[in-house]
């Protein structure tokens, strides 16, 4: 069976990987000059920065992640080490909290600084801990999802600031303190890092060398961007692409959903109304990243929440300072129509507006920006529609039109990536382990 991969991230790594480990050779076509996607980290002036990977959840002994990645061998690729204490440090105002490596020392030390909502964080944590469990079952229809709100399920939690540190962790997945998010992804999301955040030594770039020396019978094409899936009655069968039609068995697309029927043809009444669903989604909001080398020595990942939020994400050390990379929420729009002397001035302000507001949020001593990225960046790198951080947004709203199936409603055809099921390192696996489902 020839199967075709189109994008070569992170998903496209894993499902390769996957594949082959279910005895096929998959082939994957990747329109940038190396795979690896947003996940893989970037050298410029000699340093070294990551862009779309700077720490995960579920890689501690026991955790999901960690044990389907020591059951392929895959921990010996990689080193993972801990934060010194807290991995992620949240400013709110006057209010500064730092979140620790467990969800039991993070439930009780809310429950000391919250006294009066100790018995309804009590009730919080143990649905968390119940909607945090991870199956590879496969569900192929909408009749068993959990389309609770977070809102709903932290509604008797009434303390403004208790509430916004437990609304932190949606903004890994879906937006910043997004009260409609998705309960059940958040609560995955949430306990798997608390109980099992790490760094993996060399980041981004570790993943993708790891992934890629498992790498044996999958054909991999760069610089080979595919302009069309072809299909018929029986299903996808071919791809379109610079040096002609290839004809496959099957074809998993990793790129967003939207992307991917552009990418058809579509003619019948049914795929066109699978269309229109797909256009309806609501879109995870995209960012501008700067990269910096910063005088402080930063031990966590740091997040100063007020009308927005400001991320700073830690990475390695170059002669005695930080780098770091910055992300500010940006525009898409903004950036869209501009010529290239527009575009370049923009930029250059949105950086210098970015870098202003965090010196007055913290002491980083000077900053030394190196370099930055727009929300037409992130697009280009992931093929997210309109720069999407997170690809399709974790909605509770209408959760089924907020979820996107593996399998798509053109036969042979499938989905893996982010908006499979949820971002980051442990989304992007699980969306490839439902597409394996149905591979035999």
């Amino acid at each position: 069976m020839n199967i075709a991969i189109v994008g070569g991230g992170l998903s496209g790594l894993l499902c390769a990987f996957l594949l082959e480990k279910k005895g096929y050779s998959p082939t994957i076509y990747e329109k940038l000059p190396k795979v690896g996607g947003v996940i893989d980290s970037f050298k410029t002036k000699k340093i070294m920065f990551d862009v779309g990977f700077h720490y995960s959840g579920s890689l501690a002994p026991g955790q999901f992640l960690y044990e389907e990645f020591k059951r392929y061998n895959l921990l010996e690729k990689f080193e993972l080490y801990e934060y010194e204490r807290d991995f992620d440090t949240l400013y709110f105002d006057d209010t500064e909290f730092g979140i620790p490596s467990s969800s039991i020392e993070f439930k009780q030390k809310l429950q000391a600084l919250f006294k009066d909502e100790k018995d309804a964080l009590e009730n919080f944590f143990n649905k968390c801990y119940e909607a945090s469990k991870i199956t590879l079952e496969l569900k192929d229809d909408y009749t068993n999802i959990d389309s609770r709100s977070l809102n709903s399920v932290m509604i008797d939690i009434k303390n403004p600031i208790l509430r916004k540190i437990l609304l932190h962790f949606t903004i890994f997945y879906a937006d910043v303190q997004y009260e409609d998010a998705s309960f059940e992804i958040y609560a995955k999301i949430m306990i798997n890092m608390l109980d099992g955040t790490r760094k993996i030594r060399g980041n981004g770039r570790a993943i993708v060398d790891a992934l890629k020396s498992e790498l044996h019978k999958t054909t991999i094409i760069t610089r080979n961007e595919v302009s069309e899936i072809l299909y018929d009655e029986n299903g996808a069968n071919a791809l379109r692409c610079k040096d002609g039609v290839k004809e496959y068995d099957a074809v998993i697309s990793t790129l967003h959903p939207r992307t991917t029927i552009f990418l058809l043809n579509l003619e019948s009444k049914k795929l066109k109304r699978y269309a229109k669903h797909v256009r309806e989604l609501e879109e995870s909001p995209t960012f501008f990243s700067i990269f910096c080398l910063v005088e402080t020595d930063i031990k966590s990942n740091l997040y100063f929440y007020g009308d927005d939020c400001i991320s700073v994400l830690p990475s390695s050390k170059v002669d005695g300072k930080s780098t770091v990379t910055v992300i500010a929420r940006s525009r898409y729009e903004d950036y869209q129509d501009l010529d290239k002397q527009e575009y370049k001035a923009l930029k250059q302000k949105e950086c210098e507006q970015h870098i202003s507001a965090l010196k007055k949020l913290y002491d980083f001593g000077n900053i030394e920006v190196i370099d930055c990225s727009t929300p037409l960046t992130k697009q280009h790198y992931s093929s997210g529609y309109k720069g999407s951080a997170y690809g399709i947004l974790c909605s509770a709203k209408q959760k089924s039109l907020s979820m996107v199936m593996p399998k798509t409603r053109v036969e042979n055809l499938y989905l893996a990536g982010e908006s499979a099921l949820a971002p980051g390192l442990l989304g992007c696996y699980l969306g490839a382990q439902k597409v394996m489902n149905y591979f035999k």
